[in-house]
């Protein structure tokens, strides 16, 4: 067999391709005994990799302490552009201040399924927190600091249905103060990750300074082949996805030489039933099928969400190299944000799945393993991949933040007025996207933070290079 994948957390079929991570969040049947042997398997697999890749530098853990607090105390001072802040740590406080825009000023970009408002969402109260850091602070965003910050500049995100509730937020953002044109994706409908194709690749300009944003829709990050959207007919068919670790998504990779800035997202699809590949021949599998076709031992996702990061930023590094060999060429960064979090209560078609109107107080809820694990998969391989020429690497922690909000989600509202009918027994909900405005342009505050000391860190160095 050409390679492995680490063992990693397995849970049991999803009823539905849309909200998949539901069911696999609260119908998992994971026995200790396979957690026991995650580290050891994971240790082996890593060690057999060729060091393709520094090791990542020791830090401390983050303080997992947060708190909901119904008081906005003075935020401590805000630190200089040169340091470094752990905004993973802190407490959602409420506030006063309404958001840049709405779901009528932006409801040509937002996703319908996000635009909470447009869809009738009665209570409009999870709007109005702010997320306050323990030790720095975090401004509001400023949509003519980022795009100073990005002139003549590309930013796109590359992942999954997340990473373009991250870009469409930002978008909104953007034009809350500067015009925008959507340039590419024009026509396209509203479909998600399993619908329109327009809509996976979008690209918005922005005249005022020349800087451009894009979503590619890679919910592996490397090449795969998603899995059909209604399952099979015939007894024993294959319903899985089918992951190529080797294989770059050139859909995104073969476009890293026009992109400044670039924004890895996923995560959720590889808690759906995957086979993995390497070379031509499966390595592993995830929820693997039936005996009789072409699978290995479960091996679960935690390994191999590892891997796709581990090589999405490879390519990253690989092209940005072979773009400009020589050393005039122009920095760039590379952002892994961190797995954003579902919370689902009870089935995903309950009525009350996700119906909390408030984020959660300290110890309210603890930590969950699988949360935890796949949070440390991109800090842990963003951490590793720093150091090549030309490219900073740099992880956006969102996970421990966005746990605390239950409250941000569509629900219900992913369809509009879905009560106006009544309450019916079963009713589709979404815990897992991000209702805009909400909790993820959280994200893009410290999106602008993380590119606001890259930026600076390049305009000190052409500074002290020039004659």
């Amino acid at each position: 067999m050409p390679g492995s994948i680490p063992m990693g957390a397995s849970t049991p079929p999803c009823p539905s391709h849309h909200f998949t991570s539901s069911s696999l969040l609260t119908k998992r049947t994971i026995g200790f005994a396979l957690y026991a042997l995650i580290p050891l398997a994971l240790l082996h697999y890593l060690l057999s990799l060729p060091p393709t890749l520094p090791p990542p530098p020791a830090t401390a853990a983050p303080s997992t302490s947060h708190q909901a607090n119904s008081s906005a105390a003075a935020s401590p001072p805000e630190p200089s552009a040169a340091a470094r802040c752990d905004y993973s740590d802190g407490e959602w406080v409420r506030t006063t201040a309404a958001p840049r825009y709405n779901g009528t000023s932006c409801g040509e970009t937002i996703k319908a399924g996000q635009n909470c408002e447009a869809h009738g969402r009665p209570d409009t109260g999870y709007i109005y927190w702010r997320w306050r850091p323990r030790r720095c602070a975090l401004p509001p965003f400023d949509p003519a600091e980022f795009l100073r910050l990005v002139r003549g500049r590309h930013v796109a995100f590359v992942g999954d249905s997340l990473a373009r509730n991250q870009c469409e937020s930002l978008v909104c953002l953007l034009s809350s103060a500067f015009p925008a044109q959507l340039i590419r994706g024009a026509g396209g409908g509203d479909g998600d990750g399993d619908g329109d194709e327009l809509r996976k690749f979008r690209r918005w300009s922005f005249p005022s300074h020349n800087a451009t944003v894009s979503v590619f829709w890679s919910p592996f990050l490397v090449n795969g082949t998603e899995r059909p959207k209604a399952r099979p007919a015939a007894a024993g068919a294959l319903y899985h996805n089918r992951i190529y670790f080797d294989q770059p998504d050139e859909r995104w990779a073969a476009e890293v030489p026009g992109i400044d800035v670039v924004v890895l997202s996923a995560g959720q699809w590889y808690l759906n039933p995957a086979l993995f590949y390497d070379r031509g021949a499966v390595v592993g599998c995830h929820l693997c099928p039936a005996s009789g076709q072409p699978s290995s031992n479960e091996t679960g996702f935690f390994g191999a969400f590892r891997l796709a990061v581990r090589n999405a930023l490879r390519e990253v590094v690989d092209r940005v190299a072979s773009s400009s060999p020589d050393r005039r060429r122009r920095p760039k960064l590379a952002v892994v944000t961190t797995f954003s979090p579902a919370h689902f209560e009870g089935e995903w078609d309950s009525p009350t799945s996700c119906a909390r109107t408030e984020p959660y107080a300290r110890g309210e809820r603890e930590p969950v393993y699988m949360d935890e694990e796949m949070r440390r998969a991109g800090t842990e391989e963003a951490a590793a991949a720093r150091g090549a020429a030309g490219l900073d690497v740099e992880a956006l922690e969102v996970t421990r933040l966005a746990a605390m909000r239950p409250d941000g989600h569509p629900g219900l509202y992913t369809r509009a007025f879905p009560l106006a009918g009544g309450a019916k027994e079963r009713m589709p909900n979404d815990c897992v996207h991000w209702c805009l405005p909400g909790p993820i342009d959280t994200w893009n505050e410290i999106l602008l933070q993380v590119v606001k000391r890259w930026a600076d860190s390049v305009d000190a160095g052409a500074a002290s290079a020039a004659p």
